[in-house]
């Protein structure tokens, strides 16, 4: 069975799919690992903040030269992805790896996975209704960065999100990789993947 690679936009259903996914495979007998993107950068950026070098230049310089903080951070996903391609390979030698990235794009993630093994998908909403985005945000996300932005501040980062999604959902028609659309019937279209996913990854 292949492992599988889920590339998506913020907020699109990553972390649900790739639950939804893992107890799927799970349900076989297989051995599978969850390793969510998010989880591996936050340990990163952990470590660079404890460093001498961050600590006495990079952070504050980083505040006082914004285009140093987008640097930093490019260099923080880099050194994420370096650590994730050698984890992720290691650990599909002894289990079907379950892998979702917000910060990877599909061109990066077909260099970096080997076809034979890894079936990449990706899952983004670029039909969705901002307002019943944010909607949602408000009614489910409790006290998180998100519900803490102001409406137009909220309203012009879905929009940059639905934007991505549709950047997202053509890249995916040119690499001839499945798209999951979370646009409506979020939680249905899910499960209908995971559902189908075990026939997928044993093709």
């Amino acid at each position: 069975m292949k492992n599988i690679i889920i590339v998506g936009v913020s907020r699109a259903g990553k972390t649900t799919l790739a639950q939804a996914v893992a107890r799927a495979i799970g349900a076989t007998g297989m051995a599978v690992s969850f390793i969510s993107a998010d989880a591996l950068f936050g340990g990163v950026t952990e470590i660079k903040k404890h460093s001498l070098f961050y600590v006495a230049f990079a952070r504050p310089l980083k505040h006082l030269i914004p285009a140093l903080g987008r640097r930093h951070k490019r260099n923080l996903r880099r050194d994420l992805h370096t650590c994730a391609h050698r984890f992720i390979n290691e650990q599909a030698q002894v289990s079907v790896v379950v892998y979702e990235d917000a910060y990877m794009t599909l061109a990066q993630a077909k260099h970096m996975f080997d076809d034979d093994k890894f079936q990449i998908v990706a899952i983004g909403y670029p039909e969705s209704d901002i307002d019943k985005k944010i909607a949602d945000i408000r009614k489910y996300d409790g006290d998180t960065p998100a519900n803490r932005k102001s409406y137009s501040e909220l309203y012009l980062m879905i929009s940059s999100l639905v934007k991505a999604s549709k950047k997202l959902r053509g890249d995916a028609q040119k690499y001839g990789i499945p798209f999951i659309d979370t646009s409506v019937r979020y939680r249905e279209t899910i499960q209908e993947f995971a559902d189908g996913v075990v026939d997928l990854l044993s093709e």
